[in-house]
C-alpha cells in the first residue's frame, strides 16, 4: 500500500468503523495494519480494543471455561469475565472460541463496547484502562434501579449528621408523606413519574388539615418541591454524563406544575407583646434547664437581642469573646464563600441571660446541650414552652423563629433602621453586591447601632433571671396519740 499523506487526521468513529486498532507511538514512525504512517503534529486518539478469550488455568473443576474479555488500552489490560462457560467440545486445541453460538454472543458483547467507547469520542484518550472498565461496565438507565425512599433517608441523616434538623424534619415529613400515600417503604425512583407526582399532590389535596398547618395548598407544593430536590441529587450522583452513564435519564418534575405556595402569615410580635412576654414572671423549677416554659421564655430573648439568632446557632456556638457571640450561621454556612459568618455584641440587657445558661464545660458558649442532648430535642422544648407563652400574652401558636421576625419587624418599622441593614444583620447575601463584597472588610458596627435602636424601641425589663425552686408541701405529722396503759 501506499502511505498516507503527513498531516492527515483520523477520527476515532472512523478508524473503529473500518476495524483499525493501535497503540501509542514510540518512534517516529508506527504501523497501522500494515499500511506505513510518519509521526507529524496531529495527535492520534488511542483506542480501546477488546477480544473474547479462555485461559486454560482457569478451568472449573466441571471441566468447564469461563469466557473473558480482554480490555487493552494504552498497553494496559485488564480481564471481564461474563456468563459464559464453555467446554473443551466448544473450543479448539489453543483454546480459541469454534462454537458459533459464543462467537456470536461474545460479538455482540465485543460490539456492545465499542459503541460505548464510539460515545466517548476523545474523553477515551485521557482515560485510565480501569476508567475504560467503568465506562464500559457500569450500570445503564435500562438496569439501574434506586429506593427514593431509603436515598431519602441516608440524606436526612447526612443533614442532621451535620447540624440541618430544621431541613432534615421537613424532607423527613415530605417523604413520610410519600411513604403513606404509596402505602409501602419502598419506591423505585422508576416510578416516580409526572403521573405518579400529580397523583400525589391531589391525594394531599383530599386529607384533612389536623393539626399540621403545612397541609393544604402549601403542602400541595412544599411535599413534592423536597422530593424534586431528592431526585435532583440522585441524578447528580448517579448519572455522569461526561462519561455517557446515565443511569437516571428523566426529568418527572418538568412536567408538573406546583401549585403556588400561600404567603406566609407574619410571625412578628409588636413592641408591646415583646415587652409583655420579657416580663412574664417565671414557674417554679423542679431541675435548672428543665422547665421549658421559663426555658423558652429565656432563649427567645437571647435569640431577639442576638439579631434574631436562631436556635441551632445558640445550641452550637462555640465563640464568645470580648462580649461579643461569633459564629457561622448554620442554615447558610455551606453554601456561601464567607461561611455565613456573623458576630453579635452582648447588651447589657441579656447579660444576665447570658451568664445564666454559659457552659460549665467551656466547650460552647451555651450549656443547652448538657440538658437536651440533641438539637432537635431542644427545639422541641423550646416550641413546647413557647404554646403556653402564646396562650398567656395572646398569640396563637408562637414559634422561636417568631423571634427573628419580630427584630427585624420592629427594626425596620419602629426603630428606624433601614432594609439593607435589617437584611445584613440578619445575615442575609444580596446578590447583587456579592462581587463587591469580596473587597470589602467586614465591619460589625452598623450591626450593634441597628441591635441598640431596637433593644432601646422596645425597652425590655427581663428584671432578675433567678427561677423560683419549687417545694413540695410537707406532710403533716400529727402528734402521737397517748393511751392509757402509757400513763
Amino acid at each position: 500500500m501506499g502511505s498516507i499523506p503527513i498531516g492527515a487526521t483520523f477520527s476515532p468513529t472512523l478508524l473503529a468503523r473500518v476495524g483499525f486498532f493501535f497503540s501509542a507511538f514510540t518512534a517516529k514512525k508506527a504501523y497501522l495494519c500494515g499500511t506505513k504512517f510518519y509521526k507529524c503534529s496531529t495527535e492520534i486518539i488511542y483506542m480501546a480494543t477488546f477480544k473474547a478469550e479462555v485461559y486454560a488455568h482457569q478451568k472449573k473443576s466441571d471441566g468447564t471455561y469461563n469466557i473473558k474479555i480482554r480490555v487493552t488500552h494504552n498497553r494496559q489490560k485488564r480481564y471481564l469475565a461474563t456468563t459464559y462457560y464453555v467446554t473443551k467440545e466448544d473450543l479448539t486445541r489453543a483454546l480459541k472460541l469454534k462454537n458459533q453460538k459464543y462467537i456470536d454472543l461474545t460479538d455482540q458483547l465485543v460490539k456492545k463496547y465499542r459503541n460505548i467507547c464510539d460515545r466517548a469520542g476523545e474523553r477515551l484518550k485521557d482515560m485510565t484502562v480501569d476508567q475504560v472498565v467503568d465506562l464500559i461496565t457500569s450500570d445503564t438507565g435500562e438496569h439501574f434501579d434506586l429506593d427514593i425512599v431509603d436515598y431519602a433517608r441516608k440524606y436526612i441523616q447526612k443533614l442532621r449528621d451535620s447540624g440541618h434538623n430544621g431541613n432534615a424534619n421537613s424532607y423527613e415529613v415530605a417523604i413520610n408523606n410519600l411513604v403513606k400515600f404509596v402505602g409501602r417503604d419502598k419506591i423505585s425512583i422508576h416510578e416516580v413519574t409526572s403521573r405518579f407526582i400529580e397523583d400525589w399532590i391531589r391525594w394531599i389535596a383530599l386529607q384533612p388539615a389536623g393539626t399540621n398547618r403545612k397541609k393544604g395548598e402549601r403542602a400541595q407544593s412544599l411535599y413534592p418541591s423536597q422530593l424534586r430536590a431528592i431526585h435532583n441529587r440522585a441524578k447528580a450522583e448517579f448519572n455522569d454524563e461526561d462519561m455517557g452513564v446515565i443511569r437516571i435519564p428523566y426529568s418527572p418534575f418538568k412536567k408538573v406544575k406546583l401549585p403556588k405556595i400561600p404567603v406566609t402569615r407574619k410571625r412578628a410580635l409588636d413592641v408591646v407583646t415583646m415587652r409583655k412576654l420579657a416580663e412574664l414572671p417565671y414557674t417554679e423549677i423542679m431541675q435548672p434547664g428543665k422547665n421549658r416554659f421559663n426555658l423558652a421564655k429565656d432563649v427567645f430573648l437571647l435569640s431577639f437581642a442576638l439579631v434574631g439568632m436562631n436556635a441551632v446557632d445558640l445550641y452550637y456556638c462555640t465563640d464568645c469573646k470580648n462580649g461579643r457571640i461569633t459564629y457561622q450561621r448554620t442554615k447558610t454556612k455551606n453554601r456561601r464563600a464567607d461561611g455565613a459568618e456573623i458576630s453579635i455584641k452582648i447588651e447589657p440587657e441579656i447579660q444576665a441571660l447570658v451568664n445564666k445558661y454559659r457552659d460549665p464545660a467551656g466547650e460552647r458558649v451555651f450549656g443547652f446541650y448538657h440538658w437536651y442532648s440533641r438539637m432537635d430535642s431542644f427545639s422541641t422544648a423550646l416550641n413546647y414552652g413557647l404554646k403556653k407563652i402564646g396562650k398567656i400574652i395572646g398569640v396563637d401558636d408562637l414559634e422561636f423563629y417568631a423571634a427573628r421576625h419580630s427584630w427585624a419587624t420592629i427594626a425596620n418599622n419602629e426603630a428606624g433602621v433601614d432594609k439593607y441593614t435589617v437584611h445584613t444583620s440578619l445575615n442575609h447575601v444580596d446578590e447583587t453586591m456579592r462581587v463587591t463584597d469580596i473587597y470589602i472588610k467586614k465591619s460589625w458596627d452598623f450591626i450593634d447601632k441597628a441591635n441598640r435602636k431596637v433593644l432601646d424601641t422596645v425597652k425590655l425589663n427581663i428584671g432578675s433571671v433567678d427561677e423560683p425552686v419549687y417545694l413540695p408541701k410537707q406532710k403533716r405529722i400529727l402528734p402521737k396519740q397517748t393511751s392509757e396503759s402509757d400513763l
